[in-house]
């Protein structure tokens, strides 16, 4: 699997969808100011412009209205990437409270066509029914997935959350059967988010993974590198893996300039992503980005 899909630049959806790590009143001011997908598209524009041309999304209640204003407006998105971060895990944790794990799949799949709801029972409603946790997982990706289907599709990124999970409980499966499920069905390659870095790239590369696309928090203030930031530099010196830095603004600790000049000594991060919610604000990121790292002058990566 080639990763020419992997841009050396892609644009968070934090602050679209209210997620701030410092502040909560940060992130519910920017769920106000982002409630309509028009303010959303107004920084996509700008960002555009600036040359971005990959963006991350989670399956948020307002992401199928984004994707649909990316659809409406294809002459400026054609070559656009959207990298979905999967699964949008509190609407699965307060959904399965609420009705159970079966009644919330149904759910979830309401919003599909017949079509599609008859292609996915085929496939994946014997699982459920049946209590097979694979192919109910299959199931869960492609209902995940369904928003993003008529867009280009860069990296599709297991949350850290099922990650981390996954690492902890010792579920190597999962992490196998996530790959092999996005390769064979999506076309494109498969990526990891991990708040625990060192174990995610020795669990890989156990597993035989050839160049997994790993994503984690990267920054000069340390934020989030657990279990430290040594450790973190230190795998990533010695292991092969396209890494994808996230947090590089330590949520809003750092200035582009000190956060990106900092990045500019590790030439294996393949690429960084970065939230922002004006536009003076992206023009001041991604200029620094350019000016620092030499991955974000390539396009996309190859």
């Amino acid at each position: 699997m080639k990763y020419s899909a992997l841009d050396s630049i892609i644009l968070g959806h934090n602050p679209f969808f209210g997620i701030d790590h410092l502040s909560q009143a940060e992130g519910n001011e920017k769920s106000k100011r982002f409630e309509s997908p028009s303010r959303i598209l107004e920084i996509l524009h700008c960002c555009h412009e600036l040359g971005v041309r990959g963006m991350m999304m989670s399956t948020h209640p307002r992401a199928s209205a984004v994707c649909a204003e990316m659809e409406r407006e294809s002459a400026t998105f054609a070559d656009w990437r959207v990298y979905p971060l999967i699964p949008y895990v509190n609407k699965y944790v307060r959904s399965a409270n609420e009705k159970g794990l079966v009644n919330m799949l149904l759910d979830v799949l309401s919003q599909a066509t017949l079509r599609q709801k008859l292609d996915f029972l085929m496939r994946g409603g014997r699982g459920v029914v049946g209590r097979d946790i694979r192919q109910a997982l299959r199931l869960l990706i492609d209902i995940e997935l369904m928003p993003f289907n008529r867009l280009a599709l860069g990296v599709v990124f297991l949350h850290d959350v099922l990650t981390d999970l996954a690492l902890g409980l010792g579920f190597n499966w999962v992490l196998s059967l996530f790959q092999e499920h996005i390769a064979e069905r999506y076309q494109v390659p498969a990526g990891f988010v991990t708040k625990n870095l060192p174990l995610l790239c020795d669990r890989l590369a156990a597993l035989g993974v050839p160049l997994p696309v790993v994503m984690a928090s990267f920054n000069a203030a340390g934020f989030g590198m657990n279990p430290n930031p040594q450790q973190c530099v230190e795998v990533l010196g010695q292991t092969r893996v396209a890494f994808v830095a996230m947090n590089t603004l330590a949520s809003g600790h750092l200035s582009p300039a000190a956060a990106f000049s900092y990045l500019a000594q590790f030439p294996w991060i393949r690429s960084v992503v970065v939230g922002v919610s004006r536009k003076d604000h992206a023009a001041e990121t991604i200029h620094a980005i350019r000016r620092n790292l030499p991955c974000a002058n390539a396009g996309r990566a190859s």
